[in-house]
């Protein structure tokens, strides 16, 4: 199966509605995008359970298709990474490759579709905010901004997702619950077996500018459906 295209675009034109000069609307605005995405995925499952051919999605290694390839990449790069991937049915983790490094998902490509329209639009957006809060601070503070806005993002993914599946009738939700396991366990077998992951080091910011990051993200307000 593949994310139909319909769902990714009602996604994209979400994400592109959420420009007011609110700072404070990129966690709800993910939040809103991500329901979207589980919806359609929930509902992929459902249809996918009268199929009797194997899935032609099948989970693969993206590391031709990066999130990001620079020298460095930022700490707070690489839990946004890991909040979009856990949300998504993805695992992100960091290639090294000589002076480079590179964010890379692992998972199905209609999966990896979503976790890219999310990460295009959040690090765009999570800079902006960080810019219009920190003027004249420095990388440290922002780096620890940038990180608390990503929690915030993150607390809001996993509410999204959870919405999602507690609005799906309980009959439709048992007859999903088989494939959403399978699912899980092909991943954590394909990790297992064709990659060779280190466990990643703790992360320390400034706990200021995390809190500020935190606050930043909870005074969200976009406008309502019927504005939209």
């Amino acid at each position: 199966m593949t994310t139909p295209p319909p769902a990714l675009a009602r996604v994209r034109k979400l994400l592109a509605l959420a420009t007011s000069s609110n700072p404070h609307e990129a966690a709800l605005a993910a939040a809103r995008a991500q329901a979207l995405i589980e919806a359609h995925r929930l509902q992929g499952w459902l249809d996918a359970e009268q199929e009797a051919a194997a899935d032609p999605d099948p989970i693969e290694d993206a590391r031709d298709e990066p999130l990001e390839t620079a020298r460095r990449i930022r700490k707070w790069k690489t839990v946004l990474a890991n909040a979009l991937a856990q949300a998504n049915g993805c695992v992100a983790y960091t290639l090294d490759a000589g002076k480079m490094k590179s964010i890379v998902l692992v998972g199905r490509r209609r999966d990896r579709e979503a976790v890219r329209t999310l990460w295009d639009w959040l690090v765009r957006r999570i800079e902006w905010l960080s810019a219009t809060h920190g003027a004249g601070q420095d990388r440290q503070w922002h780096e620890a901004f940038r990180i608390g806005v990503v929690g915030a993002v993150a607390e809001r993914l996993r509410e999204a997702v959870a919405e999602a599946q507690e609005a799906l009738p309980v009959r439709a939700l048992v007859r999903v619950e088989p494939a959403r396991a399978a699912h899980e366990q092909a991943l954590e077998r394909f990790v297992g077996e064709e990659l060779e992951l280190k466990r990643g080091r703790s992360i320390r910011v400034d706990l200021e500018a995390w809190r500020k990051g935190r606050a930043a993200s909870d005074e969200l307000e976009l406008p309502g459906d019927d504005e939209r």
